[in-house]
């Protein structure tokens, strides 16, 4: 029964996976009309989507909940928004690689709150470093803006799979998925409203971009990490997440013509190397 429940939880994240690899391009597409912020607020907008089900289980709001989630959606909201910069400046497919370094560094935040890390973490964050070097750094030896935006998102969803492991051992993760999607779609408004253009004119592929980041990238998915991750090991399941960088890699050049050069493709074996070595 734990088997086939793992398996299960194993499927379901890997197809959230896919779909965040097939997010980028999308939201590649849907950034020619929509702003960095507007995107991130449809991601967080679909969290509404879950309240019925969270009424119909009758599932129960606690504060301790609702903080948590607070926390989590904070750290979505920034992880999200550098995403997307990164994703304009660097292209989808070294967005990808560069997004899920996160399964680095979260054992390197355990490291600094007090935990041990294994030889094979010092020897993937070595290789991935070297990775990073190849992907990312020019001839006049410099990352560009959007590398580093990208490596700092990276380090985001880090935190937000640490706060996720930990917080969904006590709290309802639908409550979570509830309260942090709409704190991300609360925060990308304000910032939106702000600085972006509130209602521009979108073209027909923007609105079906905007319906695919809304219920598939954002309803569905979130909450499906959110949910099914507290059934599998984290490395395990920081493992089947890492993939997304293979899928967005993939749908960047079948769907945008995205290609990278042999120094890049190099680079991102390199990561994706110490990515399995980090589990």
């Amino acid at each position: 029964m734990k088997r086939r429940k793992e398996l299960f939880a194993s499927f379901m994240l890997m197809l959230a996976t896919m779909i965040w690899g097939l997010g980028y391009s999308i939201q590649s597409v849907s950034s020619a009309d929509l702003g960095t912020y507007s995107i991130v607020f449809f991601k967080g907008i679909g969290g509404i989507f879950i309240f019925p089900l969270i009424i119909i289980l009758k599932r129960r709001f606690t504060g301790k909940a609702v903080l948590q989630g607070l926390l989590i959606g904070v750290c979505a909201f920034i992880g999200c928004a550098l995403q997307q910069k990164g994703i304009e400046l660097s292209g989808v497919a070294k967005a990808g690689f560069l997004t899920v370094l996160y399964i680095v560094f979260v054992p390197l935040i355990q490291l600094l709150r007090g935990k041990k890390i294994s030889r094979k973490m010092v020897l993937a964050v070595l290789i991935a470093v070297a990775g990073l070097y190849f992907l990312c750094v020019t001839e006049s030896f410099r990352f560009s803006i959007g590398d580093i935006y990208l490596l700092l998102c990276a380090a985001c969803f880090a935190v937000q799979i640490i706060m996720i492991d930990e917080f969904v051992e006590h709290s309802d993760g639908l409550v979570l998925s509830l309260v942090s999607q709409t704190t991300m779609a609360v925060l990308s408004a304000f910032v939106a409203l702000l600085y972006e253009r509130p209602f521009p004119a979108l073209s027909p592929v923007s609105w079906l971009s905007i319906l695919y980041i809304v219920f598939i990238a954002g309803a569905f998915a979130m909450t499906v990490q959110t949910v099914y991750q507290k059934d599998l090991d984290p490395g395990v399941a920081s493992l089947l997440m890492s993939f997304e960088s293979v899928f967005a890699a993939i749908f960047g050049w079948l769907l945008l013509h995205q290609t990278m050069t042999v120094k890049e493709i190099f680079g991102c074996i390199l990561v994706m190397i110490a990515i399995i070595i980090a589990d």
